[in-house]
């Protein structure tokens, strides 16, 4: 991992804005791992726009100076999303979280209930004096024991990012309405070394379970019922196991090193133009805006393939969190609090190039979103969009589930090792039980 020590001069410059940072900025671990040597350490998981990223260094240092910090008292760490969960435990194990970083939903049911996040209820208020307010729905998953531990930094919706000139030459003038028509479209794409989908399936929490579960949904499976049970094993989760098998062996429309993707992978791939359809948060979209790259004007965003089940989107809030471990809890919040100023915040969203919705709705206003054909697929997205984990709700047990990979692992097991889909589904089911009955929860 690269390490990269801002000079003094560039400290005291901050202010003057962005181009003078002009790189992507490391403020990197002590010698000892445990050490805290610095007073505000911040966690910056990339946002795959390395715009983005630079103005939040930018913020951050800009608040820095305004607290009267000097550089030696700011680490600023950019943590992969991938690496968050293993390293977060470690260091939460030695006491030495970061005071600041990105939430996801799993998570926030994870440290949240454990006493490891701060009550954010103040930043919220100041927050709610804004105008127009924020979207109050997106303090759902941060409401935990009555307290709000998150601040949401954006809503992502998962959108099907589609390259329409394959489609087109293949005698599609859209996304195909279902599985079944998109695996038919797919066979006419897919040219190896390029793929027709680029379906994450490795053993990350987040991207591959959106993924595997887009196509599920479409067959009327789910992780739980309404109830908040485990659900997984149906008929409908096995067909869909059945039809991502058939699209990895017998298709062959997924490239076969996804069963190794992690976060980023599905994002590269789709950015060098080695795949034509990817499902993902618009980190992707961002990134092709921020970077030029021609294939923004042949990509469109949309709703993935739908089933017998119907055709939805999926979204998530992500959300900022202070760490109680924080030798100074004021001066995080307070870093959290400058973020989310309506001008900061509105920088942020627009360079990040449409990566999140804004959670101040007014800012939907702006040009950007209301201009841009392609984000139609976006809010269509956002206005059909549930959370992966309906139709219940996200808990502990369920969150360990997610951390755990338990879907994708057994997903793996179908792909890699021949297993049958029914017997991995009803295996990820015995497991989330023996999970659910050790946390408490129904089963």
């Amino acid at each position: 991992m690269a390490r990269t020590k801002i000079t003094r001069r560039q400290f005291h410059n901050m202010s003057a804005g962005a181009a003078a940072l002009g790189f992507a900025t490391n403020f990197f671990i002590p010698s000892k791992a445990n050490a805290r040597e610095a007073q505000l350490v911040f966690w910056l998981q990339p946002n795959f726009n390395a715009k983005a990223d630079d103005l939040l260094v930018q913020q951050t240092m800009e608040y820095a100076k305004m607290q009267g910090l000097s550089e030696s008292d700011v680490r600023i760490e950019k943590v992969p999303g991938g690496e968050v969960v293993p390293r977060m435990a470690a260091a939460l194990e030695v006491g030495s979280p970061p005071d600041v970083t990105r939430v996801n939903e799993p998570n926030m049911v994870n440290w949240g209930p454990n006493g490891h996040l701060v009550d954010l209820t103040p930043v919220i208020e100041e927050m709610r004096t804004r105008e127009g307010g924020i979207n109050e729905d997106t303090l759902l998953m941060a409401r935990i024991n009555g307290e709000i531990l998150g601040v949401p930094m954006g809503i992502a919706a998962s959108a099907a990012h589609v390259r329409i000139d394959k489609f087109r030459e293949a005698g599609y003038d859209k996304l195909p309405e279902t599985w079944e028509e998109f695996i038919e479209a797919a066979k006419k794409i897919n040219q190896p070394p390029f793929f027709a989908f680029g379906m994450a399936l490795g053993l990350t929490p987040s991207d591959s379970l959106v993924d595997i579960l887009s196509v599920v949904d479409a067959y009327g499976g789910s992780l739980v019922d309404a109830q908040n049970r485990p659900a997984f094993e149906s008929d409908g989760t096995i067909e869909a196991f059945r039809l991502i098998n058939a699209m990895y062996n017998e298709h062959r429309i997924i490239p076969r090193g996804a069963v190794s993707w992690d976060n980023a992978s599905n994002n590269q791939a789709y950015q060098s133009g080695q795949i034509a359809y990817a499902l993902n948060p618009t980190s992707i979209y961002s990134s092709l805006i921020a970077d030029g790259n021609p294939l923004l004007d042949v990509t469109v965003l949309d709703i993935p393939p739908g089933g017998p089940a119907g055709r939805h989107g999926t979204i998530s809030t992500d959300y900022y969190g202070v760490f109680k471990k924080s030798p100074n809890v004021e001066l995080a919040m307070g870093l959290v609090a400058h973020f989310m100023k309506p001008e900061n915040y509105d920088a942020f969203i627009l360079e990040a190039g449409g990566r999140y919705l804004p959670s101040y709705p007014a800012q939907l206003q702006d040009p950007f979103w209301s201009e841009n054909p392609a984000f139609d697929g976006l809010r269509a997205a956002a206005r059909t969009g549930r959370s992966m984990f309906y139709p219940g709700n996200l808990t502990p047990a369920l969150s360990e589930v997610v951390v755990r990979t338990m879907v994708q692992a057994e997903m793996q097991n179908v792909l890699v090792k021949g297993k049958d889909p029914a017997a991995a589904v009803a295996d990820v089911q015995k497991q989330m039980v023996e999970t659910f009955q050790r946390l408490g929860e129904p089963v």
